[in-house]
């Protein structure tokens, strides 16, 4: 039961002002009265809020099923059963948005006017001769160097987009630090001098919500992104993520609900581009020698594009690159097969986040089991020991979210011992699932090696909680696929 304040109950026009407006009323950051209540609900089918003659709203539902806990799931901040109620000036949704949106955006455009340190830095930075993506690109470098004071790796700043400062984003500049939605208003100032043509989108971070329009509150709106039209195309860009790539986001800003203002002054709900998988890839090669005892020993460079990239070099920012280099030495642990020690030497491009992530890992152990004339080798290196990670359920509830798509490929040479050859040939396998996820694996035998070239590409975010047994088959199919073995064989000694 819901009981609202007084002043809301039927006798509160008892005392009126001339205006109309209780002398007491409830009023909100702006001033306004808030006349209204308004509640927005989650619920199962059949449940339902009552507003009772008395003023008060109650809610009656049995055999409520506990908060599901399944792998993949997305925030349960907007799957849990909830009833939110909103003292509001309007309780039209539309009003409330349009009006919200447009004390934020004059405040923000005190915030982001045009100073000298601005303009000089523009002229500084940025040449008449380049082009909008150059410029954009120039402007976006600048933002990120700066220190970022409240990042998180859940995309999630500590201080939402409600507040704007007071002053000048200049100050950012000159002080070479601000909050992560400060990094997005100063590159939003810095864009916009420069000529191009910039908006602000204010987002709900997919990590710990869903943005609803009828919740009637401007805090699920924590992060602000940037769109940018450039030559006719809109690109969406996250100065306030630190060590992300131009143009590519976090994955919680990726596919995220929120608003923003268009060129004619209506506010517009929008969900801002998901990801490719291309953009998110992990890249394993390189060369392994075999011994005649099943020994390997060789370097393998592990790459990494993308939401992985931006982790590691956020944890290289909080902590140290050893932190990085630990981290990418746990991973390889869980990964390679057993005895194999695969440490870390050192890792190249941690400070550029516009260029691949690259750790060069040497590599050495024994790999295959010998038994008399014949090594028996795993065909792929790195999935030796894979898992299926969508365990079988009796019945999903919830959709599937992975975060972002996502792509692997591996590419391992095996160079033979003396006197070895490959025993027969191993078979290729290509499949698909639907336009969800494609895999496919080859391997090229040529005199004295073999090499196994794998990708797996899974091109969703979101998948519907009925999709999810194909899902898994899907992954059981793959990790058949990958735990094929090969066999070496020593040749006999002539006159035997």
């Amino acid at each position: 039961m819901f009981t609202p304040a007084e002043k809301f109950l039927p006798e509160r026009n008892k005392n009126l002002s001339s205006a109309g407006i209780d002398d007491s009323a409830l009023t909100d950051i702006h001033g306004q009265a808030m006349t209204d209540i308004r509640s927005a609900a989650v619920l199962p089918p059949g449940g339902g809020v009552k507003y009772e003659a008395s003023g008060r709203y109650t809610l009656d539902l049995t055999d409520i099923p506990p908060i599901p806990q399944e792998p993949f799931g997305p925030a349960l901040a907007a799957q849990v059963y909830q009833v939110a109620f909103f003292y509001t000036p309007t309780p039209d949704e539309k009003e409330f948005w349009q009006k919200e949106m447009g004390y934020w955006t004059r405040n923000l455009n005190q915030y982001i006017a045009a100073t000298p340190i601005l303009q000089h830095t523009v002229a500084e930075e940025t040449s008449s001769s380049d082009s909008p993506l150059v410029k954009a690109k120039k402007l976006f470098a600048i933002v990120q160097k700066l220190e970022n004071q409240d990042f998180n790796s859940s995309g999630e700043p500590d201080i939402g987009s409600d507040w704007i400062p007071r002053g000048r984003v200049e100050t950012v500049l000159e002080s070479k630090k601000g909050t992560s939605n400060q990094m997005a208003y100063l590159y939003l100032a810095l864009a916009r001098i420069a000529g191009l043509n910039a908006r602000p989108e204010r987002i709900a971070s997919r990590s710990n919500r869903i943005f609803s329009p009828m919740f009637l509150r401007t805090d699920q709106l924590d992060s602000v992104v940037i769109a940018v039209n450039i030559d006719g195309k809109e690109v969406t860009v996250d100065p306030g993520t630190k060590m992300a790539p131009f143009e590519t986001m976090h994955w919680a800003h990726a596919g995220a609900g929120g608003v923003t203002m268009a060129s004619n002054g209506k506010v517009e709900v929008i969900i801002t581009p998901l990801q490719l998988n291309t953009d998110n890839s992990l890249l394993r090669v390189g060369s392994l020698n075999v011994s005649p005892q099943g020994a390997i020993s060789g370097t393998l460079k592990v790459g990494f594009l993308g939401q992985q990239a931006i982790q590691l070099r956020q944890l290289a920012v909080r902590s140290t690159p050893d932190t990085v280099k630990e981290e990418i030495n746990k991973m390889l642990s869980r990964q390679v097969p057993e005895g194999i020690e695969a440490k870390v030497d050192r890792v190249a491009n941690l400070d550029d986040p516009s260029k691949q992530l690259l750790a060069i890992v040497p590599v050495s152990g024994t790999l295959a089991s010998h038994t008399g004339s014949r090594l028996i080798l795993p065909r792929i290196f790195f999935e030796s020991r894979e898992t299926n990670p969508f365990p079988a359920e009796e019945k999903r509830v919830l959709p599937v979210d992975m975060r972002y798509p996502s792509q692997e490929q591996e590419q391992i040479t095996y160079v033979f011992p003396a006197g070895f050859t490959q025993e027969g040939t191993p078979q290729d396998a290509k499949f698909t699932w639907q336009n969800n996820a494609a895999y496919q694996l080859r391997t090229k035998v040529e005199a004295g090696s073999v090499t196994n070239s794998r990708v797996l590409a899974r091109g969703f975010t979101l998948l519907e909680a009925g999709e999810y047994d194909e899902l898994r088959n899907f992954y059981q199919k793959v990790i058949t696929a990958d735990q094929q073995q090969l066999v070496l064989t020593a040749a006999r000694p002539t006159g035997e």
